[in-house]
């Protein structure tokens, strides 16, 4: 049964066929065969006074109208529109620009894109599209679909990873969480990564690395006190960027690190992005730390998807944020421990956990 939302949909992208068919000159006749089989195919009941209807309309202003006909735009744009949803920008949202729209419909005249124009600010006041901010021209759809909650058949079984120095024996991560560890340079991101992996290598983590190539990665490899076939186990890649694109939704992801030249304030969008990537898996993704501070490059836009978000200094491991905690009578917010790296890879705990 087709929705009155479909049906919606598919209107517009026949009339987008029927502009173009008798822009490019092709007979009436040809053009209700073509609509009917677009009935047909869309599995949509209708009767052939509806359909020489449809196409009779579009007739008529194309007649009248030639190439300048508003509706045509519109129709056109709209059909742009619903066959280019693969626009995502980092909110999730699809994203259109009218560069790309007039380059793609082949408009030149300056009316035309004036009436292209129009019809990105109708949808707009429809609430469908907003422009986006500070991107001249970019405009985003309004992201009105709910997703049902459904609470009473969720999955509360935890997701069971392990990380170095006990830090999941204060805090508890469960399906489709963020976890973020800030870091200063050579605090030891790289090994809490790693001893990371090997601790939960029995769910073959995938482990993207923006720094090291594969001879680095041997040599920090050998370090551990484990044999390098068994490294196997973990599947290594070369990555700088486009993290939600390559991610497994449903496993154990692991970003060392989130690099960022410029513009810091984007990486809190940009782990967003990473965050609504996942379905049932986990990612930990760390990112570089100024000295001084708990959070990382960006400020506290970083913290907002984590369930989990430490901090890591030379020998000082920080939880800022646990939102989980694993005993109701321990609060891990703030908690901290020393610890030594030994050989530069072996974490080895010096005292207890204290706030």
């Amino acid at each position: 049964m087709i929705d009155e939302t479909q049906r919606k949909i598919n209107k517009t992208q026949r009339e987008y066929c029927i502009f173009r068919m008798l822009a490019g000159g092709a007979n009436v006749y040809d053009v209700y065969d073509i609509v009917r089989k677009l009935y047909t195919a869309d599995h949509e009941d209708f009767t052939e006074e509806e359909l020489k209807k449809e196409v009779d309309v579009c007739h008529g202003l194309h007649l009248q109208e030639g190439d300048k006909s508003p509706r045509r735009v519109k129709a056109e744009v709209e059909g742009w529109l619903e066959s280019n949803k693969s626009n995502i920008d980092v909110t999730g949202l699809l994203l259109f620009s009218l560069r790309d729209c007039y380059s793609d419909l082949g408009i030149k005249e300056p009316s035309e894109k004036a009436m292209v124009r129009m019809a990105f600010k109708r949808l707009v006041e429809k609430g469908e599209l907003e422009p986006v901010p500070n991107r001249a021209g970019t405009y985003r759809s309004v992201n009105s679909i709910l997703e049902k909650l459904d609470f009473m058949n969720a999955d509360t079984t935890p997701f069971p990873i392990r990380f170095p120095l006990g830090v999941h024996e204060y805090v508890q991560l469960y399906k489709k969480s963020l976890v973020v560890i800030a870091g200063e340079p050579n605090a030891g991101k790289t090994a809490f990564m790693l001893n990371t992996a090997w601790k939960n290598i029995d769910m073959t983590p995938n482990y993207f690395s923006s720094e090291m190539g594969a001879a680095e990665l041997q040599i920090r490899l050998k370090k551990f006190p484990h044999n390098l076939q068994e490294w196997r186990r973990i599947k290594f890649y070369a990555k700088a960027a486009d993290f939600p694109k390559v991610i497994d939704p449903n496993g154990l992801n692991i970003i060392d690190y989130l690099e960022v030249a410029k513009d810091f304030y984007e990486i809190g969008g940009m782990l967003t992005d990473i965050f609504n990537a996942l379905d049932k898996g986990v990612a930990v993704v760390a990112i570089q730390k100024p000295p001084g501070r708990d959070v990382g490059v960006g400020g506290a836009r970083t913290l907002d998807k984590a369930r989990l978000y430490m901090s890591i200094v030379p020998g000082e491991l920080k939880i800022v944020k646990g939102k989980l905690w694993r005993n109701e009578q321990i609060n891990p917010n703030g908690m901290f421990v020393k610890f030594r790296l030994g050989g530069g890879a072996n974490f080895v705990r010096e005292g207890d956990w204290r706030q």
